[in-house]
């Protein structure tokens, strides 16, 4: 099971990223249903880490607009499991998509400080 907290009325989770040679860390990721992939990060966060360029891909922001935008490779411990995921260089704040939680039971507590879950769901 994965647990959050909201903070300043986000929804957020840690995600531990794995890079090769370094120790492990956890980075905060506001919950983005309306995102429909993996994760995203400012592009400062991207470099900062080294994540390898996998491709790119057009993506709509918000207000209509396009833009062409880099998709990195990370490995990340989800849910205690290693796992390579798709990240998109791309905003301000780290974002969690909802494939990053398929195949989980969201829970949240929208109050101050709520707990967050997400618990894998069993067949």
């Amino acid at each position: 099971m994965i647990h959050g907290r909201i903070i300043n009325t986000r929804a957020t989770v840690p995600v531990i990223f794995r890079l090769p040679g370094q120790p492990d860390f956890s980075l905060s990721f506001v919950v983005d249903t309306a995102f429909n992939g993996y994760l995203t990060l400012p592009v400062q966060a991207v470099s900062a880490m080294n994540l390898p360029l996998h491709s790119s891909t057009p993506i709509k922001l918000a207000d209509g607009r396009e833009s062409l935008t880099a998709i990195h490779l990370a490995t990340v411990v989800w849910d205690g499991i290693e796992k390579a995921v798709l990240v998109l260089a791309s905003g301000y704040k780290p974002l969690l998509g909802v494939a990053m939680m398929e195949g989980y039971h969201l829970e949240i507590d929208f109050v101050d400080n709520g707990l967050l879950s997400l618990e894998k769901i069993t067949d």
